[in-house]
């Protein structure tokens, strides 16, 4: 250890090199720990905010430009030769911002659903007044800003799937100060953000990842669900479905959580109740 020491110069370190060491062995810890909790999440996303930032200042010493150690400086610029703001668009400060609002929000819950947002289907048979709804819009929301996928809402009526549009609207505009315009809304990055009611006949030719809202009380389901799944049938996007119980003899029963037994069924698919 101490050969190691005096080889590479430890107690030369600079504290920037140093604060880098520790922060490579909280993430280090955090990462092999199983299972987290939202604590863990919550303090992972901050420090790897943190690495970007520390990379920043690794450019800005190299370069001496200010622009590295702010990016703002940049968008502010490009702002300033341009007629007007650019539609739709979020920052890289809005956009921490908004995940601070999302992440700091939610309940143990939400966070669950958030852990699995990355299966391809998740089915959720719920209780009332919960905030599925709310959750689930600002979870699409920060998703198209991060990857840039089309979001699709799917609601019994097109009034209802724009109670979605209404809290994607204000979580932007409360969080990180941007108005949302547009009945459907483009984002600066090309995402797409579809609001639809369940007529099978008018709700085709989307693609994009698919929240189906209340699906157990929707007429003609079965019509409905073909048009629904093939919006997502690419393997890049996925689908979740949310609702309070209805009758068994809905169309929907057969799918509903616990009711699909397959192996494959299991393995590409989270369904919960609560």
């Amino acid at each position: 250890m101490q050969t190691w020491k005096a080889l590479e110069a430890w107690d030369k370190a600079a504290p920037l090199d140093r604060l880098q060491g520790s922060l490579e062995l909280r993430l280090a810890i955090l990462y092999a720990k199983d299972p987290k909790t939202g604590g863990d999440f919550k303090e992972i996303d901050l420090l790897g905010r943190q690495v970007e930032r520390f990379a920043r200042v690794g450019h800005y010493q190299q370069s001496g430009k200010a622009s590295d150690l702010n990016p703002n400086l940049n968008a502010r610029n490009e702002v300033a030769h341009r007629p007007g703001r650019r539609k739709n668009w979020f920052n890289e400060k809005q956009i921490d911002k908004i995940r601070e609002a999302f992440t700091a929000a939610n309940f143990d819950y939400q966070r669950r659903w958030y852990e699995m947002r990355n299966q391809r289907t998740r089915m959720i048979l719920k209780s009332r007044q919960i905030g599925a709804t709310w959750y689930f819009a600002r979870e699409a929301l920060l998703d198209a800003i991060d990857t840039g996928r089309n979001q699709l809402f799917l609601s019994a009526s097109k009034r209802q799937s724009l109670v979605f549009r209404g809290y994607i609207l204000e979580l932007a505009q409360s969080a990180a100060d941007v108005k949302l315009t547009g009945e459907n809304i483009v984002l600066g990055n090309g995402a797409e953000l579809t609001f639809l009611g369940t007529n099978y006949r008018t709700a085709q030719g989307y693609h994009g990842n698919l929240y189906f809202d209340e699906f157990f009380w929707v007429n003609q389901f079965e019509k409905i669900n073909k048009v629904a799944r093939a919006m997502s049938t690419q393997k890049v996007y996925r689908k979740t479905y949310t609702s309070t119980p209805s009758a068994q003899s809905h169309e929907a029963y057969p799918c509903g959580p616990g009711k699909r037994t397959t192996k494959s069924a299991r393995r590409n698919n989270a369904r919960s109740l609560i």
